[in-house]
């Protein structure tokens, strides 16, 4: 990520480019919300103010405009902001110590750039045309590699600021005995006013019992601009498997807010409030939802990292990797793996091993098969235990989390996401209380509940 840490006088700010991936391209929502919370995170410990750098085609701005008591956060429209942005770009050679590699990049994305970009993203293009083109052409070869070294160089110098001022004040506050506050945002007064009138016209307030749910269909990276990728589909899943779950939870008194964009199949069931749908959706709307909700239910996708920005607990369904469960109260469900050349679904501990995360979902070996609308009910009832207090771990979720250790120890932790699970740092929360007993071992009677999803969709 791109930064640029001032110095004025005693003070230091941090300025940090959320928006834009360093090669100068835009970025998914996940992306984006998991730069701001590192942003955020290195303002509070290292306690400097912290300016998120304006793009006018930035996915979501409202996140970057949030207040804290722990954490001052400068609005890009300020003054202060304003000449903040002007200085960042003033000092754009300077940023990485490496002018002439700046120049280069800069020139490659002014010149050409556009052109590939447009090309790669292209969903009118067959893909054999855009393989061509991208590959034909050496001067693109040139072109990446320019900007995956400028992308190098600036992610190792924004790492080695992160370790030095934002860990370091970590690590001496957990030496010391103590914990760091979780960073509580809020939205500012003024926005905070307007966001509950628009809540109010769709039939919430803020006394609402309130669950957001996120799951995961392809048609927001296409109006995006972004190109689906073909292992992108095995994060999405089927809204109508989760109908029970939300039946379940209207029963028990509180209101789902479907969060999403207008490409999703949309949903008219009581107790629901189909947000993403809605002629009256906004960034500020999610949040204000997200910000009320007792948790969120999400796939692997932007919307879960909103409820990790804002401290609100996760159950992550479907999942194709165990990216993070740093957080106790945060609980998984992930998709299991069938294997095609026997028929039998494998239990959690065997997706846990080398066996399964040498091939994973990326070869034709194994299908992936998605949650059941029994098992994301049962998940929703252990969650209103989790936040509530009430649930004993059991055995089964104790196991699981050994075997993730255990994984992490032996190196298993940096396979990507596409290998079958990410492990990322050591895992405090664990699988759903009923999914853990359910499927941590394999049945003795092979079950088939669905179908399996597989890359085609």
């Amino acid at each position: 990520m791109d930064h640029l840490l001032v110095r004025l006088g005693r003070r230091t700010i941090l300025l940090a480019d959320v928006h834009r991936s360093t090669d100068g391209h835009g970025i998914g929502y996940g992306t984006l919300l998991i730069r701001t919370r590192r942003a955020f995170q290195f303002g509070q410990l290292a306690r400097v103010p912290v300016l998120c750098v304006p793009w006018k085609r930035a996915l979501n701005t409202a996140v970057t405009q949030l207040h804290s008591d722990e954490l001052t956060v400068i609005r890009p429209e300020s003054w202060v902001g304003r000449s903040l942005t002007v200085l960042w770009y003033l000092a754009a050679p300077f940023r990485i110590g490496d002018p002439i590699l700046w120049m280069k990049r800069s020139i490659a994305r002014l010149v050409v750039g556009p052109f590939y970009e447009a090309v790669e993203r292209s969903t009118r293009l067959p893909r054999r045309v855009r393989r061509f083109i991208m590959r034909q052409d050496a001067l693109y070869g040139k072109l990446k590699a320019v900007n995956a070294a400028y992308a190098v160089k600036s992610e190792a110098l924004w790492q080695h600021a992160y370790s030095d001022q934002a860990l370091a004040r970590l690590r001496a506050i957990e030496e010391a005995g103590q914990s760091v506050r979780p960073l509580c945002l809020r939205i500012p007064a003024e926005r905070e006013r307007q966001v509950a009138r628009e809540a109010a016209g769709l039939g919430l307030d803020p006394s609402a019992r309130l669950v957001t749910v996120h799951v995961r269909e392809s048609g927001y990276r296409q109006r995006a601009g972004l190109r689906q990728r073909g292992w992108d589909d095995i994060r999405n899943a089927r809204i109508e498997s989760f109908f029970p779950a939300f039946a379940t939870l209207v029963g028990r008194g509180y209101t789902v807010v479907r969060l999403g964009d207008p490409t999703m199949t949309p949903v008219d069931l009581p107790g629901v409030v189909d947000l993403a749908t809605s002629p009256a959706r906004n960034q500020w709307l999610d949040i204000w939802c997200t910000m009320r909700s007792e948790f969120l239910i999400g796939c692997d996708s932007g919307p879960s990292w909103l409820a990790m920005l804002l401290d609100v607990p996760i159950l992550t369904v479907n999942a194709v990797h165990f990216r993070d469960l740093s957080r106790p109260a945060d609980r998984i469900t992930c998709k299991l793996a069938r294997d095609t050349t026997t028929g039998e679904t494998l239990s959690v501990s065997e997706m846990l091993t080398d066996e399964f995360l040498r091939v994973g979902f990326k070869g034709d070996r194994y299908d992936c098969v998605d949650n059941s609308p029994a098992d994301l009910r049962r998940a929703v009832l252990d969650m209103i235990e989790v936040v509530h207090g009430r649930e004993r771990r059991s055995s089964w979720q104790n196991r699981f989390n050994r075997l993730l250790h255990a994984a992490e120890r032996q190196g298993l932790g940096g396979r990507s996401a596409l290998d079958g699970v990410v492990i990322n740092g050591r895992a405090r929360g664990t699988l759903s209380h009923g999914f853990a007993k359910k499927h941590f071992v394999r049945e003795r009677t092979p079950r088939v509940e669905q179908t399996p999803r597989t890359l085609g969709g």
